[in-house]
């Protein structure tokens, strides 16, 4: 099928790694041009080598207030336009309920929840004038079904993903779709450091080309909904 991503410019974060990178290779598959958003690394760098003409790394500190709006703009200089976002931030430490502070929940909203929204305002703020836009956020099975481990991760997500909710309908009204997708265990660093093993897990290409599933013309009006990607592991709310 063809997706119509053909041209279409995206800024994906977390680019050089994991669910991020899988995502930015999927995009670019289907034809579309990417500002891949990561820390410098050797891996940012061999990702736009790979695509010339068509991928710039941008590199930056997600944590960095700027950086989304930067980003975006980078994306206007160099492409013209920006039609995709692809919402990606840093999963919080693992930590048991009663054993997180107040500090531990603020830095769990410093670094997951506001990268994130910063990274939802800059770009639809650049949609708006084409009226088209899509916007996919990379979150996890914690907003659906918590794990005692993750819950800085289920607090900030969740609350990411109530404000994301609530916005649909104004972002619908002028051509932008947003949606997440609630990640499982998938085959990266992320899952590795939580200890993830002897398992079936998720692969990230098959993560990835269901990202850019969401992209094209013909998901126009799926807004606002949330699909799990876990291979069932996850019981049923």
């Amino acid at each position: 099928m063809d997706l119509g991503l053909k041209d279409r410019v995206a800024v994906v974060a977390g680019a050089s790694r994991g669910l991020g990178r899988a995502t930015a290779q999927a995009l670019l598959a289907e034809g579309a041009k990417v500002v891949a958003v990561a820390r410098a690394s050797e891996a940012l760098a061999s990702l736009a080598a790979q695509h010339p003409d068509r991928c710039v790394a941008f590199e930056g500190d997600l944590l960095d207030p700027s950086l989304p709006g930067q980003a975006v703009q980078e994306a206007l200089r160099r492409f013209g336009r920006l039609d995709i976002a692809v919402v990606n931030t840093p999963g919080p430490k693992p930590l048991l309920p009663l054993e997180a502070g107040e500090p531990d929940f603020a830095a769990a909203f410093d670094s997951t929840f506001y990268p994130a929204w910063r990274q939802v305002r800059a770009a639809a703020e650049a949609m708006k004038a084409a009226r088209w836009g899509r916007i996919v956020i990379v979150s996890s099975t914690s907003v659906k079904a918590p794990k005692p481990f993750l819950c800085l991760s289920a607090a900030a997500r969740s609350a990411l993903w109530a404000w994301a909710k609530s916005a649909a309908p104004e972002l619908y009204a002028q051509g932008i779709t947003i949606n997440a997708l609630f990640a499982g265990p998938h085959d990266t660093d992320r899952a590795r450091q939580l200890g993830v093993k002897d398992k079936v897990i998720g692969r990230p290409d098959d993560f990835g080309r269901f990202v850019a599933s969401l992209c094209g013309d013909a998901t126009r009006f799926i807004t606002g909904a949330g699909y799990m990607l876990d291979g069932g592991e996850s019981p049923a709310p």
